[in-house]
């Protein structure tokens, strides 16, 4: 098996979008690893655990990964520790542009510091050798917290052939529910940093603000 693709969710299968957009890529030597444990750091962990490849592929449920995307994956993950694919949020809405302006990584490969768990790769043995993906931390610092780990050691490649359209959400309610469980998460964060009890305060209010 080249690639192993994880996907966590807690929707019913039959309306999971990214299967059906998987089974339209040109490219036939993957596994669809679908896994519903809560939160989704752990339902990650578990499916790159339980994966047949070396060459471990993130998406969410809603991700709409283009043709050409596993391919492009799968020869990034040959010579790449870590990779970071293009990520578009396909609507032209109130959160077109400015707000997604950190989704999009541009037209040119690079070397970036950060990744999105709706589309990104690893290779098995630099996420054996990090511990995976942080079961306590909250949605939203998680991808930020396990780059950061990456990075000590690995370059992560910004690979834009690798489209995968992805809404970043669905209404403002929606959007400020997302915002709302990434401030809760800041706290454990920034101990995880080494910040102080002031710090931690500090930066908590003003997250919301940058």
């Amino acid at each position: 098996m080249d690639l192993s693709v994880v996907v966590p969710t807690i929707r019913p299968r039959s309306v999971i979008e990214v299967v059906e957009y998987l089974d339209r890529c040109s490219f036939e030597d993957y596994e669809v690893i679908i896994r519903e444990d809560v939160p989704v750091t752990k339902a990650r962990n578990e499916g790159y655990n339980r994966a047949k490849a070396d060459k471990i592929l993130f998406l969410d449920d809603d991700s709409m990964p283009r043709d050409g995307y596993l391919r492009a994956a799968s020869e990034t993950l040959e010579t790449e520790a870590t990779v970071a694919g293009r990520t578009i949020h396909p609507r032209d809405d109130v959160f077109a542009d400015q707000l997604t302006a950190h989704y999009d990584f541009g037209d040119e490969p690079r070397y970036v510091e950060r990744f999105w768990g709706c589309n990104m790769g690893v290779r098995r043995e630099v996420l054996d050798a990090v511990g995976g993906w942080d079961d306590d931390m909250g949605l939203g610092h998680e991808e930020k917290e396990l780059a950061e780990r990456l990075l000590r050691e690995h370059c992560i490649y910004y690979d834009p052939q690798m489209i995968v359209d992805h809404v970043y959400a669905d209404s403002l309610p929606d959007f400020w529910k997302k915002r709302y469980k990434l401030e809760k998460g800041t706290p454990y964060y920034l101990r995880k940093q080494g910040a102080s009890r002031d710090e931690i305060v500090f930066k908590t209010l003003s997250y919301p603000l940058n």
